[in-house]
Parts: structure tokens; sequence; C-alpha cells
């Protein structure tokens, strides 16, 4: 639109209607924004759907995964909607967690922290590499978290979690002391730091975040 500007700017109609053509302009790109947010609004109601299905696939024993399978399906519908809504990927990683597809599941999680590098997410992505045994990777998942989110006891949480594993005990009790300090009535982060202290044979009860099914969270 600067370039009809500049080339015809001698003859008054061409520039007014460049000029008029400008402001048009202006609004496709606020209709668009709309529709973005109206594409969010829409894919997080199909990720909610998809939530009530993984709670009611939990309250069967054992998990009802057809309902699992189910959710996963509203969860690409959600992605269609809007192919950037991290809690879709988020709620993925959860259901292959569950069916036991943890590369999966890691890819889903590690795309939601892509997408939107927030504390919540970091978490999920630490707590994930924890279940599948990847030590390593969980402790950069909990810094890079911590950096995001450097008042948030669950990621010294798992800080803690990945360094005991990684049997750096020492580092381990600081990042679960931490935890606590953030937040006194995190009781994961207590049973781990008495576990710790009971002593070698204590080390092998330390407690894993548990699996629970995902809340609608707010990034």
């Amino acid at each position: 639109m600067a370039d009809r500007l500049r080339g015809d700017s001698r003859l008054n109609l061409v520039v007014m209607l460049a000029i008029a053509m400008a402001a048009l302009g202006v609004l496709p790109i606020a209709a668009s924004s709309y529709a973005g947010g109206a594409n969010r609004a829409a894919s997080d109601a199909v990720v909610a759907g998809a939530e009530k299905l993984i709670m009611q696939a939990g309250q069967s024993d054992p998990v009802d995964t057809k309902k699992i399978y189910q959710a996963m399906d509203k969860l690409h519908e959600a992605l269609r909607i809007d192919p950037r809504n991290d809690s879709a990927y988020v709620d993925l990683g959860f259901c292959y967690g569950v069916l036991r597809d943890g590369d999966h599941a890691i890819s889903m999680y590690r795309t939601a922290t892509d997408l939107n590098p927030s504390g919540s997410n970091f978490i999920e992505l630490a707590d994930v590499y924890l279940r599948v045994g990847d030590s390593e990777d969980a402790l950069l998942a909990a810094n890079a978290g911590i950096i995001k989110d450097p008042r948030n006891a669950r990621l010294y949480n798992a800080k803690g979690m990945a360094l005991n594993d990684l049997q750096r005990f020492g580092e381990a009790e600081e990042a679960w002391e931490k935890a606590l300090k953030l937040n006194p009535k995190l009781r994961v982060a207590q049973v781990n730091l008495d576990s710790l202290n009971g002593g070698p044979s204590g080390r092998g009860s330390i407690v894993k975040h548990p699996q629970q099914a995902p809340a609608s969270p707010t990034h």
C-alpha cells in the first residue's frame, strides 16, 4: 500500500483512492484478529468436551480406552479449529500417557511448551520425562519452567525428583526445601524431603507427581 502511495502521489484522485484502500485494509486485519479469538474460544469449547470424556474414562477400572480415543478425536478437532491451542496438546499428551505411548506423549507436551512456554506446561513436560525415566531432560524442563515461573513450587518439586533420580541428593534436598518455602502446603515435596532425609533406604520411595486427569488451564 505504501508503494502505491509513492507511485502516483502526483494525482490527488489516486492518492485519495490509495488512502481509502488503506483504511479498508485495516478491516481485514481486525476481522482476522477477531476470528483468531473466536477460533480459540471454539477450540477451547471442544477441549472442554474432550476433558469430560477423559474424566469419565478415568472413572472406569480399568480405564475406558474407548473414551480416551474419543477424547483424542475431539482434541484433534480442536486443533483443526485452532492449531495453536496448547491446551489441546497438553491433553493429547495426557491421553498418550494413559495409553502408555511415551514417545507421542513427550512430543505433545513439547509442542505445548513450544506454543506456550508457561510454567504449567513445563511441569507437564518435566513430569512425563520423569515417568519415562529420562531424568536429564526432566531436569532441563524443570529448569526452563523455573526461568519462566520462578515462584512455582511444583516446578521445584519436579526439579528435586529429577536430581534425586540423578543421585544428586544434596541438590534435590535444596530444590524440595525451595518448593516448601514457596508453598508450605505442597505435601508431595514434604513427603519427598522426608524420604530423602530417611537415608539411602528411603530414597527409593520418592513420590512422583500423581497422574491426574487434566483440568482446563488458564495461561
